[in-house]
């Protein structure tokens, strides 16, 4: 920019010379390109870490042509919010809270799935070790943190109506993860459902998995986008996204060195890293009609419990079918 000025200033200087000015125009014109052009940023939200370290353990990142502004979140819900917010471009959530969000108006688009995991043991019900709580039916009549149209939130949603129970048998409690951690060390709430890496650090002080997502949520997980990324840097999300599923490709071969690299940069024991990378590295896919038709199975609970309006966006519409992993 500093070059440009240079050159409006020259074309001042030279005023009386019209072949000067011709020069000068000429000279501007070639530059403008090189010193005018704004770089293209691709804004990108993460949760604690998981894919910025994947990528950047996979070499991912490299020769990119537009720079990459990571935004660092505890959890989906305030994801999804800076993102119909338009204060990022694009970010991974779990299926609960991106419906959730969408659901309420919101302006969020999932763009590709991630494969349920295996065992679904990612997302748990955890209890305190000494809790006289031993299976999902002693949870009746117990306060249950979690939060708010989150994963765990569904996942609670799914248990009350495959056990039967009936609405207020639980008392499902909407906190942060760091006040339902606070929460469940208290003892001001009996129970905490939540996702990793959260179950892997409470089961490391003790906490129990009474009830763990598999077989009770379908268990998958977006990267998502609003309206305006996608139509402005269509081409740079398409880049981005071919190189996450490299690296989720690159992961799952690669447990140990995704786990260092993430556990350094979060500040964790690597065996909290290995144990979350084996419970998390999946594959990135491309939605289709499967993904869609198992996904209304959480809309509907989420329907069935009034956290959602009832007269809602068509499901079909939440999902933006053009891009494909490579």
């Amino acid at each position: 920019m500093a070059l440009c000025l240079v050159i409006l200033r020259a074309d001042a200087f030279f005023r009386k010379s019209a072949a000067c000015r011709a020069l000068t125009l000429g000279v501007a014109l070639a530059l403008v390109p090189l010193c005018c052009k704004a770089e293209t940023v691709l804004r990108v939200a993460d949760q604690k870490g998981l894919q910025r370290a994947l990528l950047e353990a996979a070499h991912q990142l490299d020769g990119l042509k537009y720079r990459i502004e990571w935004s660092e979140f505890p959890a989906a819900a305030p994801l999804l919010q800076a993102l119909s917010a338009d204060a990022v471009d694009t970010g991974v959530a779990g299926d609960g809270p991106f419906l959730f969000a969408y659901e309420a108006g919101n302006d969020v688009r999932a763009t590709l799935a991630l494969q349920p995991r295996a065992g679904g043991r990612y997302l748990a019900v955890l209890v305190p070790g000494a809790s006289p709580i031993k299976t999902a039916a002693d949870l009746v009549g117990h306060r249950i943190a979690t939060g708010r149209g989150s994963i765990g939130h569904a996942l609670l949603l799914s248990l009350e109506e495959k056990s039967g129970w009936r609405p207020g048998q639980i008392d499902i409690v909407f906190l942060s993860p760091s006040q339902s951690a606070a929460a469940l060390h208290a003892g001001s709430v009996d129970a905490w459902s939540t996702w990793e890496p959260y179950v892997a650090l409470e089961e490391q002080n003790g906490a129990r998995a009474i009830v763990y997502g598999t077989g009770l949520t379908p268990n998958y997980s977006f990267q998502v986008s609003n309206s305006h990324a996608l139509a402005t840097k269509h081409a740079e999300l398409a880049d981005f996204y071919a190189r996450l599923a490299k690296a989720y490709i690159w992961g799952k071969t690669h447990p140990h060195e995704y786990a260092l690299i993430w556990s350094q940069q979060i500040g964790l024991p690597v065996t909290i890293g290995e144990r979350v990378a084996s419970e998390m590295l999946t594959q990135l896919v491309p939605l289709d009609s499967h993904v869609v038709s198992a996904e209304q199975f959480t809309v509907d609970i989420f329907r069935q419990a009034k956290a959602v309006p009832e007269i809602a966006p068509a499901l079909q519409e939440a999902f933006d079918f053009t891009f494909a992993t490579q």
